[in-house]
């Protein structure tokens, strides 16, 4: 055998060890069809950033269809999002005006027509400059344009009537083109109650900033009785409704957790990152940009106990129809037992 052949085999296992270990084949075998995903999976593209928490991780709400029913994949950030600064967000900013039972922000809304809408809103405007602050070119020709009206929704809060609520239902409005070529936007009430999306109870909707659970806003407008309040996602995960400053007797922290719909046919390449409490993290490339090598944390949001607020306020409410009951059970018994020994 010549000296030629032993160089040239080694050349070639040498070649074909490199095209197995180089970082454009470990992708291709990582690489995952988007039929794989799963609702409650975490898609992990865009830039992160730590000063606001975006920290590019988004949940499956829909792997199959977006908010609309069309093809895509129906996405919500897992954690909450704040201002460029790290501050909070309001839907919007109408100063110091603060809601109450006795003062539901009537004189301000009866000024201020429109003030719940959400197209034209603080939130929206931060939406809507979303894409280009976290996202680059190929992630954003992959959002869809949203166009969606919402129905109007009642739904149980603390299942009392409280003022102003003489059901025991929070009523939102419903609004005709809410979302009108929107790439990124908030959830809307009816959204976010949908066990079909995995959000099935209050824990379920718990979400956190920087690790501490915090409130959320939604695009849904209250019904007149509250003309300042819109959906809002409490730190407890109850959907209450909230004024639109975020001031109801004390501030609270309030922050964005933006959706979007996502068109799955753009997608190039997805590698698995980690497994984590049965769901899945994927890094996702797009058409159109460089394969995404960018570094995600996949670690899922630590939620400790919760309490039930609905339960507690129950039990606040009934502890003195129970005792009332208990009392007039122990008179009875007392009366006829004094009866009875009377007789014998």
């Amino acid at each position: 055998m010549s000296a030629k052949k032993p160089v040239s085999l080694f050349l070639l296992v040498f070649l074909v060890f490199l095209s197995l270990f180089s970082p454009a084949a470990c992708l291709t075998e990582a690489a995952a069809p988007a039929s794989q995903i799963r609702t409650g999976d975490i898609l992990c593209f865009g830039t992160p950033d730590p000063v606001s928490a975006f920290d590019g991780k988004w949940l499956v709400l829909d792997p199959s269809h977006t908010s609309t029913g069309e093809d895509g994949i129906f996405l919500v950030s897992l954690n909450l999002v704040g201002s460029e600064t790290g501050g909070s967000l309001l839907y919007k900013d109408i100063g110091d005006v603060s809601v109450s039972f006795s003062d539901r922000g009537e004189a301000y809304a009866a000024a201020h027509p429109g003030v719940l809408n959400y197209p034209g809103s603080d939130i929206q405007q931060w939406c809507l400059s979303f894409p280009e602050r976290y996202l680059s070119d190929a992630e954003q020709q992959a959002l869809l344009p949203t166009y969606k009206s919402d129905p109007p929704i009642a739904i149980t809060g603390f299942g009392i009537p409280l003022p102003g609520v003489s059901a025991g239902t929070v009523d939102f409005d419903g609004v005709d083109n809410i979302l009108n070529g929107d790439t990124v936007f908030l959830l809307s009430t009816e959204e976010a109650v949908n066990p079909a999306y995995g959000l099935k109870d209050s824990r379920s909707r718990v979400a956190t900033y920087k690790g501490t659970a915090e409130g959320w806003w939604l695009r849904s407008p209250h019904i007149p009785t509250f003309p300042l309040d819109v959906g809002f996602v409490y730190a407890f995960g109850s959907v209450m409704d909230f004024p639109v400053n975020a001031r109801f007797v004390a501030n609270l922290n309030s922050y964005a957790r933006p959706a979007c719909n996502l068109d799955a046919s753009r997608i190039t390449g997805m590698e698995k990152l980690a497994e984590v409490r049965g769901r899945t993290f994927w890094r996702v490339s797009f058409e159109g940009g460089e394969t995404n090598l960018t570094e995600y944390d996949t670690t899922l949001p630590e939620i400790g106990f919760m309490l039930d607020i609905q339960a507690i306020v129950w039990l606040v409410l009934l502890a003195p129809v129970l005792i009332l009951c208990a009392l007039i059970f122990l008179i009875v018994w007392l009366v006829r037992r004094r009866k009875r020994r009377k007789a014998s």
